[in-house]
């Protein structure tokens, strides 16, 4: 057990009185605090009595403990950007708010957990996190920051001019810094040499014209620094935003514990019936099936063994969101979890192998195939492939009820008659014939293949037995998928997904895959990703587009934060720009981390050109898909298609957009509304900043409807 270190009693009285301090007087509060960390350091360790500056002392202390772990380092950055906060403060004015002071509180607990520091009025300091504890709403009306965010939107017309200016203002900052610092030490040798004796005149001289030279210098910086002022003060509010937010986001990291409404959802997964957990964008739908998961791993293995070789299996639907996953299962001590999470398309493809039948999966199969067989005269292959692939493959659809029952092809570009129906039939048969025969098969059949297999020998398939599918984002699976699933899970399907954020299909996959969910369906409310700013604007774009809702779709946020911001520019080059200046400002002057930054963008080109220019700048970066990419992975700007983002989060999301992805073979209808999905789902990957980039002309009709949307809601 780590020895407690006691204050002496000094510091002890001061620490009380600290504690009684109520957050009325919140800069007060957070002068103190610092004031006492200052104080500490110094009596901690004498050597360090020379050193001017909270920064300095607090880095100088971090060198002397030898403080290496990545939450310890994390806490001195968020002590000394918390200090520079009130510092600039009182350069131009204002005060901080109760919620800062409550992240100042926590700030300052976890530094005293750092120093093992033991008082009984650290109890009295962290009563007020209480709040937080609850996840209670931060007061928002007629609060400080309810000021600082109507200044952050005033500043939508010009930030871009702001923002272009950002890089020469950080080059004066430095030098400026760097000039206080040069005439500092000239001062020191200067006056040390003439204590001593150890100077003539002329040498004298010498550092006296030296001096004066950085004075003039550092002069000629503050009064161009002054011409920065809109710059200055549009950073500082961001910066005390931003850190708010930050510091309220590793308080819930830290408390790792699920609320009552995720613990109910938890509790009600029973073995032997389908569940499905459903919720809006950042409730926790994925934490949630994780602890139901770990919690019938731990049963299984209390009923000694009584189903031995029987697995449970957690599944998801990108390769992206296993290392994800897997990622979270650690975070949250699911140590059984990460060796069975798998893609549904890995655990399909080793199924297939076990029929014994040397089938494979070719996912260009249907197109391949579509070119070879396609008869119809009104579909071209493509089409005919979606068709045949992605809707009569997918969902499922028998021969009656596609030509006789005529069933609805919601989201098909193209209507077909009765006649056009069996034509496509008819190449469906031969296309089935054809892979049977080649043991090649398309993606979606071999989910039929695998069906019809379970269906001709339900109780001694082999292999093909499981104990619980949990299924992670399972709107996005087909009913293909989950009927097979459902057919080879003995204690049935247990499910996380939300229809509103669907991005790959065009209507709920449950019914048609016979999955009963009817009663046993638990809804999460309560947004735990994303700010109260980042909520409502995602929540008026899915307003103003028009967006299906349902008991599920929507999430109420609790944590206020920075408002999301938008940035437009005439051609691509001017956009790419603005992007990369606001990456270095994230950085360089607000203090990320670059794994907390994740630049979004519509397709595997323009991601190319980003990690070019991030390349060139001199940061590093990396694509979430490639596959020696990890999350643990530090000091690495992420990079992601939109569609690759869903399910992940992120503190900064950087939407790039200077176009739409494609649409695919779709209705417009349908299309436009997968589009809007996906939008949708990218702002809701950010957990504190969001900022979006596209091309001007947006807002006058020059662009395609969805973004033309997004661009409505910000103005």
């Amino acid at each position: 057990m780590e020895r407690k270190v006691r204050l002496s009693p000094s510091l002890e009285e001061r620490l009380l009185r600290l504690s009684g301090l109520a957050d009325g007087d919140s800069t007060g509060l957070v002068s103190g605090l610092h004031s006492f960390i200052e104080e500490y350091v110094r009596e901690t360790f004498p050597e360090l009595g020379e050193i001017e500056g909270f920064a300095d002392v607090l880095r100088g202390f971090t060198r002397r403990l030898g403080l290496h772990r990545r939450e310890e380092l994390r806490t001195i950055g968020l002590l000394i950007q918390e200090h520079e906060v009130r510092e600039r403060l009182r350069t131009f004015g204002g005060s901080l708010d109760q919620e800062e002071a409550l992240a100042a509180r926590h700030n300052f607990l976890s530094f005293c957990a750092i120093c093992r520091i033991e008082s009984r009025a650290l109890d009295e300091l962290a009563r007020p996190l209480l709040g937080w504890k609850e996840r209670l709403a931060s007061p928002g009306e007629g609060s400080e920051r309810e000021r600082l965010q109507g200044e952050i939107l005033d500043s939508q017309a010009s930030n871009g001019k702001l923002l272009a200016r950002s890089a020469e203002w950080a080059r004066d900052k430095q030098r400026l810094a760097e000039l206080e610092g040069e005439a500092l030490r000239l001062r020191v040798e200067r006056d040390r040499q003439k204590e001593r004796g150890e100077i003539g005149s002329e040498r004298a001289a010498v550092l006296d014209l030296e001096v004066d030279d950085c004075e003039r210098q550092k002069d000629i910086l503050a009064k161009r620094l002054e011409t920065y002022r809109d710059l200055d003060l549009y950073v500082q509010t961001v910066s005390r935003f931003s850190l708010y937010t930050r510091t309220r986001m590793d308080y819930e990291r830290s408390v790792m514990r699920l609320t009552a409404e995720q613990e109910e959802a938890v509790d009600a997964v029973r073995p032997g019936h389908d569940f499905l957990i459903r919720g809006g964008a950042g409730t926790g739908k994925t934490i949630v099936l994780l602890h139901a998961f770990g919690a019938a791993v731990r049963a299984r293995q209390s009923e000694l063994n009584l189903h031995p070789g029987v697995p449970i299996l957690f599944l998801t639907y990108t390769r992206t969101l296993v290392k994800y996953d897997r990622y979270v299962a650690e975070i949250l001590r699911e140590p059984d979890a990460g060796s069975v999470i798998l893609t549904a398309d890995s655990f399909f493809r080793d199924r297939l192998k076990l029929l014994g039948k040397q089938q494979k999966i070719d996912y260009a199969a249907a197109v391949r195939l579509a070119s070879k067989l396609n008869t119809t005269g009104f579909f071209s292959a493509q089409e005919l492939a979606v068709e045949i692939e992605d809707f009569i493959f997918a969902n499922i659809v028998t021969r009656r009820e596609y030509i006789e029952e005529r069933i609805p092809r919601r989201g098909m570009r193209q209507p077909l008659s009765t006649g056009q129906r069996e034509t496509v039939w008819r190449v469906r048969e031969r296309m089935v014939e054809t892979m049977e025969h080649d043991g090649v098969l398309s993606r979606n059949y071999s989910r039929l293949a695998l069906i019809d297999n379970l269906m001709a020998r339900p109780e001694n398939a082999p292999g093909m037995d499981l104990d619980i599918a949990f299924v992670d984002e399972s709107q996005d699976l087909t009913a293909a998928d989950l009927h097979a699933l459902k057919l080879m899970s003995r204690r049935g399907l247990v499910m996380a997904g939300d229809t509103g954020q669907s991005i790959y299909g065009v209507s709920s996959p449950y019914r048609r895959a016979g999955v009963d969910i009817s009663g046993r369906t638990r809804v999460l409310h309560t947004s735990f990703r994303n700010t109260v700013p980042i909520q409502a604007v995602a929540d008026a774009y899915r307003a103003l587009s028009g967006l299906e809702e349902d008991e599920g779709s929507g999430a109420v946020a609790f944590r206020d934060g920075p408002a999301p911001e938008l940035y437009t520019a005439g051609t691509r080059t001017e956009l790419l720009h603005l992007l990369l200046r606001k990456t270095a400002l994230f950085i360089d002057t607000l203090g990320y981390d670059p794994e907390n930054i994740a630049i979004l963008a519509p397709t595997k080109t323009d991601l190319a050109t980003i990690g070019d220019s991030l390349g060139h700048a001199g940061y590093r970066y990396a694509n979430i898909r490639d596959e020696e990419f990890s999350f643990k992975e530090t000091a690495t700007i992420r990079l992601s298609t939109l569609h690759s983002s869903k399910g992940l989060d992120f503190a900064v999301v950087l939407l790039y957009l200077p176009s739409l992805p494609p649409r695919g073979d779709f209705d417009d209808r349908a299309a436009a509304s997968l589009v809007r999905n996906l939008l949708y789902v990218a702002m809701t990957r950010a957990m504190d900043n969001l900022n979006v980039f596209t091309l001007e002309g947006a807002h006058e009709g020059q662009q395609e409807e969805p973004l033309q949307d997004l661009v409505r809601v910000f103005r």
